[in-house]
């Protein structure tokens, strides 16, 4: 006959103090740690990286002698076209060479810019555009007209300052400049 105290019982034995010792139970993770390397190698290897493009600007070439390694390429004035950028959302074209040309106010919108540049570019062998933006000017401005050359697939142009004779053409012609 058994004794009430031999009778296993796991909530008495936990009152005195002692516990009832459990089995371990072991897993084996290697295979689990070889899958995660092996789909990590994959996606790696599978991935391609992302690379950040830059926006390519052909800037003038420098006024020194030592540091024109370049040949500058001549320009028709039947293929030149001058943006001025100016404050106030203002923007200014002429064709040719200043001499020649009348400075014109032209709008940033589609009616107007985009138009006039697809005209332009139609009509144009292989144009080229100056862009001219004024020091006070809105970087947003040239910011859309650089969208605009690779809108329209005009692959020559370059980034110049605006000219105190392009500025005192614009006075003359009663457009409000301001002193850069």
């Amino acid at each position: 006959m058994l004794d009430i105290d031999e009778i296993p019982n796991g909530n008495r034995l936990r009152r005195l103090g002692r516990t009832r010792e459990k089995a371990g139970i072991t897993t084996d993770m290697n295979s689990m740690v070889d899958m995660a390397f092996l789909l990590l190698t994959f996606f790696m290897l599978s991935t391609t990286m992302y690379r950040p493009r830059g926006m390519e600007l052909v800037m003038p070439v420098p006024d020194d002698e030592d540091t024109r390694t370049e040949e500058v390429q001549a320009v028709k004035a039947s293929q030149a076209l001058t943006l001025i950028a100016m404050p106030d959302h203002k923007l200014y074209y002429y064709r040719g060479l200043l001499e020649a040309a009348g400075i014109k106010p032209i709008t940033y919108d589609k009616a107007g810019l985009r138009n006039f540049l697809q005209a332009f570019v139609q009509e144009t062998d292989k144009p080229v555009v100056l862009i001219k933006p004024h020091p006070d000017c809105a970087f947003e401005d040239l910011v859309t007209l650089l969208d605009e050359m690779n809108i329209n697939h005009i692959n020559r142009y370059a980034i110049d300052r605006v000219s105190e004779q392009e500025l005192a053409r614009m006075r003359s012609a009663g457009f409000p400049v301001p002193n850069p």
